[in-house]
């Protein structure tokens, strides 16, 4: 196997498998090059727990070989939370205002049914974390949630 090299002459760094890697495009943009098998099966790991997923289903993962492994991995680390826990919390917050008059809690309605409907793709879709974050001591997400919830009953009524 000959030596391959970057347009500047430097020897282009090879995949574990003896590919090159790099100015060839042999790997996919934003895909980076696969770590060592121990360090890999970390981060599957990793991303197995962070997933919450039923004991068979992830026994079925655990036997993907490392290159599926690998493109799991990359998947999840690219995947980025479009908002944190904190934002929702913050948003419904400043709904419970009861000193708004009827015409506006109207209005707000409006928008408070849009965060509840983003809250609900979040709490579905993002990692088990997210989830643990938004119900945990410090953010108190369900509290909120029943609060703003009791309150637009209230304001309804």
């Amino acid at each position: 196997m000959g030596n391959v090299e970057s347009a500047d002459g430097e020897p282009l760094p090879r995949s574990p498998g003896g590919a090159p890697l790099g100015g060839s495009g042999l790997l996919p943009p934003g895909k980076m090059p696969m770590p060592e098998p121990c360090e890999l099966e970390e981060r599957f790991a990793l991303v197995l727990s962070s997933m919450n997923l039923p004991p068979d289903k992830a026994r079925l993962l655990r036997q993907y070989d490392n290159e599926k492994k690998w493109d799991l991995i990359c998947d999840q680390e690219r995947f980025q939370v479009k908002n944190p826990p904190h934002t929702y919390i913050q948003k419904l917050q400043t709904f419970l205002d009861p000193g708004v008059t009827r015409k506006k809690f109207r209005r707000r309605v409006q928008e408070s049914t849009k965060v509840l409907r983003e809250l609900e793709i979040s709490l579905r879709t993002n990692h088990i974390g997210w989830v643990r974050e938004f119900l945990n001591d410090e953010n108190k997400g369900l509290d909120v949630l029943v609060e703003y919830l009791s309150f637009a009953q209230c304001a309804v009524m």
